[in-house]
């Protein structure tokens, strides 16, 4: 596939379908960033791909407090504000509030600033054509709700917006950056019968997850009142009750439900990671943690956690601030050699793509197929050597789709730049000698870089 560099320079005057754009700012844009870490991230890049198609000077997004991630975070919390701005200066302007003589004809509450509502992935003309007049006119413009509403396939200039966004502008906050390098160095320091080297798993078993899921496990009818509570609290008149052992039994046959740590264990000594192996776990509380930890525990008792690499003092700050501690997870699992994923969503996503970025595409990740696991998994009678023939099958598919680049590229949210970032991101990468650890962390110790390689595996 033909790669593009260096990176296009943005003219100051652009023509998209039949509108032209001024070249000096048309307003400022206001979005707010929903849901958790990577939505919010997802949402992040948005804005500066809409800001950068509208002319529009962006102020710094907002972030909507969530009933199920309660976290009440703002930007500068999580990321590094200056570096975005200083990083986005050239390409997008950034401000991290509006203009007095402009917030205050809405009494300095922004709330007031009428919001227009756009469809989910508009097109690149829809904003030129309908949102641009708007902008023009009023110098100012509120989009909410925002998630999701930019298409994946957006001319060339607005995609590398999303690249440098995604891949150089947003850094974390020294707090998050201070600690999540410490815990990656404790890491490559309880690996050392691997050579540094450690894999990491990101587990969706938290009792939200196994509610939402409607997939039933082993707790019995206690469970199912236990869930049962749990969805009427958190996602009220959502479930019909009278229907969820259908459910249940149906999402379970097409791999749908989330992973328990029993059978990413067994998943993992199938493929022959052994007992040896360091195993960085991604997660937030465990349903029912003690009892389902127990048996991957012991498979794997070089386990460990952000809880169990770091001291109470030094997680104390990000306690009740889902979005933080979700932060740390990403940055351990970031470098590690190889990175599991057990039920997609946001994070693997935008971690996968973050990974193919850093180390040029050669990030091992294992998906798997949770379909055939299950089959395998309720086989009473397969023999240990037939589970471990179907496991290695298992992963080397897995390999086979982690190294595929479709040749006609279909930009959707199974194939964006956040989860294949290359080659339209691979631009940016002639522009940083120190590839990979100084885009997310600001100082990381040197050892990491040479942390890459395989990691062995023994039964």
């Amino acid at each position: 596939m033909k790669v593009q560099k260096p990176c296009p320079v943005l003219a100051a005057r652009r023509r998209l379908g039949s509108v032209e754009v001024s070249s000096g700012p048309a307003g400022y844009l206001i979005v707010e960033a929903n849901g958790g870490l990577n939505q919010q991230r997802s949402a992040i890049c948005n804005a500066v791909a809409v800001a950068g198609i509208l002319n529009a000077v962006l102020v710094i997004p907002s972030f909507g407090y969530n009933s199920v991630w309660k976290d009440p975070s703002e930007f500068r919390d999580i990321y590094d504000e200056d570096h975005f701005i200083a990083t986005l200066e050239g390409y997008v302007k950034v401000v991290a509030e509006l203009p007095d003589e402009l917030i205050s004809k809405y009494d300095h509450n922004i709330t007031n600033i009428p919001h227009l509502r756009v469809e989910a992935w508009a097109p690149a003309k829809h904003y030129l054509g309908e949102v641009y007049p708007v902008l023009q006119e009023q110098g100012v413009i509120r989009i909410a709700p925002f998630a999701n509403r930019l298409a994946m396939n957006v001319p060339s200039h607005i995609q590398l917006l999303r690249c440098i966004t995604n891949y150089r502008a947003l850094r974390f906050s020294a707090p998050i950056t201070t600690l999540a390098q410490k815990l990656v160095n404790r890491m490559i320091e309880r690996s050392s019968m691997t050579g540094g080297k450690y894999v990491s798993v990101h587990l969706r078993f938290e009792e939200d997850m196994v509610a939402f899921s409607s997939c039933l496990y082993d707790g019995g009818d206690a469970e199912k009142s236990e869930m049962h509570s749990f969805r009427e609290k958190g996602w009220k008149g959502k479930f019909k009750r009278k229907d969820l052992d259908f459910v249940a039994g149906r999402n379970r046959i097409d791999g749908k439900c989330p992973l328990t740590p029993l059978e990413v264990g067994m998943m993992l000594r199938g493929m022959g990671f052994g007992s040896n192996t360091s195993i960085y776990l991604a997660s937030g509380k465990i349903y029912k943690g003690e009892q389902h930890l127990a048996p991957l525990l012991k498979m794997f008792p070089l386990l460990y956690t952000k809880e169990s690499l770091a001291t109470s003092d030094e997680l104390a700050p990000f306690q009740g601030y889902s979005s933080r501690l979700a932060a740390l997870d990403y940055t351990v699992c970031l470098f590690s050699e190889v990175f599991v994923t057990t039920h997609g969503g946001n994070f693997p996503h935008f971690l996968m793509g973050h990974r193919r970025f850093l180390f040029n595409g050669h990030a091992k990740t294992i998906r798997p197929d949770k379909r055939m696991l299950v089959g395998l998994l309720e086989n009473m009678t397969i023999s240990w050597k037939d589970f471990k023939d179907g496991m290695e099958a298992m992963l080397l598919e897995s390999d086979r789709k982690g190294m595929m680049i479709p040749r006609v590229r279909k930009f959707n949210r199974k194939n964006s730049i956040y989860t294949f970032p290359l080659p339209e991101c691979d631009c940016l990468q002639s522009h940083d000698s120190s590839r990979g650890i100084n885009h997310t962390l600001k100082v990381l110790d040197p050892q990491l870089e040479a942390t890459r390689g395989r990691v062995p595996v023994s039964d």
